[in-house]
């Protein structure tokens, strides 16, 4: 396997939700990070009730409060990758977007739109194509699965929504496949129209459904560019990392790789 180009452990701040279960979450993130040799920081958007299979609610923060956390992490640490998560509307996240651009303009962010939990809760509120795609205009990747797509574009072709967007806002796009109704677990990364295909790796094993698998994925794609690796080669380290999570048990709550990629 590829050594990281960088031997120096880089920072990445994570804003996201905290779940109890750590499946998903800043817990999540932070345990992905860590396996990948990256230092995490961890600023909470907001605080759901749940484990793995149901969320009942969630406590919003709010936007001075998140500010708050970024400023703290901020004193003592400097960030060229942030991975965003949850957040309670277009308008949260734009302002999130916003402050983190006062501390480092030039700051690369990756956006996992969770757009609706798996159990059904709706997370951004009053979402809509103009408010993504104004968001995506601000970012560097964008994390969505397949159905979050279909939700935003609805009776549009996935594949063609990605491509476009991948032009007009001009960000990665890495379309998350598990929900792909022809090729189950195969993802696409976009990139100025173009598409590559990753697909599950064949020796993988058996793949059991796991909560908090996006947000797995997602950071570990942050980890990897953070690491210095160019981004279809992050992309395909991030895809064999999320393939051994995926086989390491048949519960919903994954084990992370515990030895060096």
């Amino acid at each position: 396997m590829m050594q990281s180009p960088t031997k120096v452990r880089p920072n990445v701040l994570v804003v996201a939700g905290y779940d109890q279960s750590g499946g998903a979450g800043v817990l999540a993130d932070i345990k992905t990070l860590e396996a990948h040799g990256v230092y995490g920081y961890a600023v909470c958007t907001g605080m759901t009730f749940q484990n793995e299979r149901v969320i009942t609610k969630i406590h919003w923060f709010t936007e001075k409060e998140i500010f708050e956390q970024i400023d703290l992490c901020w004193q003592s640490a400097w960030f060229d990758w942030v991975r965003i998560g949850i957040g309670r509307s277009v308008k949260m996240i734009s302002s999130i977007l916003d402050h983190l651009r006062e501390h480092n303009p030039a700051v690369k962010i990756i956006l996992d739109p969770v757009i609706r939990s798996s159990s059904g809760l709706d997370f951004w509120e009053g979402i809509d194509q103009k408010g993504f795609e104004s968001l995506a205009g601000r970012t560097y990747l964008l994390t969505p699965n397949w159905e979050e797509v279909g939700w935003l574009y609805p009776g549009k072709d996935i594949q063609e929504c990605c491509r476009t967007l991948s032009l007009s806002a001009s960000c990665a796009i890495y379309l998350k496949g598990g929900h792909n109704p022809d090729y189950p677990g195969r993802d696409y990364l976009w990139s100025e129209g173009e598409a590559a295909v990753l697909e599950p790796a064949a020796e993988a094993g058996a793949v059991y459904p796991k909560h908090g698998s996006g947000c797995v994925l997602a950071s570990a794609l942050t980890a990897n560019l953070s690491l210095g690796y160019p981004l279809t080669v992050a992309a395909g380290r991030a895809k064999q990392y999320i393939s051994q999570f995926l086989t390491s048990n048949k519960t919903l709550l994954g084990w992370h790789p515990t030895q060096k990629l």
